[in-house]
């Protein structure tokens, strides 16, 4: 079995919409923010390529899609988004600090191993890293509308704390820093601008990030997904139109 942030962030958020994702692999179209922040990342992703970013912005709007979960929600402007992304690309090299890559959109699959304990989880933890710096720093970039309000503390502490076991698990040394790279697009008042938050995961970190994942993957074990609703997110999940939980 494999798991990821993601999933371990899903099923936390509730069990069910677990189950609807990675059971029954349900899909949906992103919205207008998932889809803005793909482009960007694409975009992103040729920048530290030396390569054009605003080509990774148009393939990533305007491209053909292999299946539903990339493509957008109806009514979405693309060509708005488009110009969005080409001011923040303006605004880019200017404002950002200096990470020298030495791998960029990273994919990682490590086993599950306590760091102290050295118990085996019969799961591989899976991912994918934006940037990791030749001075041992891990680098996600986001973006958003607005300034961090502190509403995704509890997420983005996990990725931080999961990236980091499994830069441990690579490099046999825990990483530096972890940066959230945080891009607020902006608007007809304000230009795009960079807001950074820096974490610095210890050893207990990862140990806490271990037992995180042997929790949620033990209850997935035991088959609690369905029938095991979390209602206080019924009001954020794109399946709340055909859970009958929700209503």
């Amino acid at each position: 079995m494999k798991i990821s942030v993601t999933k371990i962030s899903t099923y936390k958020d509730c069990p069910r919409k677990y189950w609807y994702l990675y059971t029954l692999y349900l899909q949906t179209p992103k919205s207008e923010g998932f889809y803005f922040g793909s482009a960007v990342h694409e975009g992103l992703e040729r920048y530290y390529l030396g390569k054009d970013p605003l080509e990774g912005v148009k393939q990533a709007l305007f491209g053909k899609k292999e299946s539903l979960k990339e493509e957008a929600k109806e009514g979405i402007d693309l060509h708005k988004l488009y110009s969005e992304a080409k001011r923040i690309f303006q605004m880019y090299p200017k404002q950002a600090p200096y990470f020298e890559p030495l791998l960029v959109e990273h994919f990682f699959e490590v086993e599950l191993v306590h760091p102290e304990t050295q118990e085996r989880l019969p799961a591989m933890f899976v991912g994918k890293m934006d940037l990791i710096t030749t001075t041992c720093e891990i680098v996600d970039h986001k973006t958003a509308s607005g300034s961090d309000n502190g509403f995704w503390d509890a997420k983005n502490e996990l990725q931080a704390n999961g990236y980091s076991y499994a830069y441990l698990k690579m490099f046999d040394k825990l990483p530096k820093k972890f940066i959230f790279n945080n891009i607020i697009k902006g608007n007809t008042r304000r230009e795009p601008r960079m807001e950074h938050k820096i974490l610095k995961p210890q050893l207990g970190d990862v140990c806490m990030f271990f037992d995180q994942c042997k929790y949620v993957l033990d209850a997935i074990l035991r088959g609690e997904t369905k029938d095991y609703p979390n209602k206080s997110h019924c009001r954020f999940c794109q399946f709340k139109d055909i859970c009958p939980y929700s209503k």
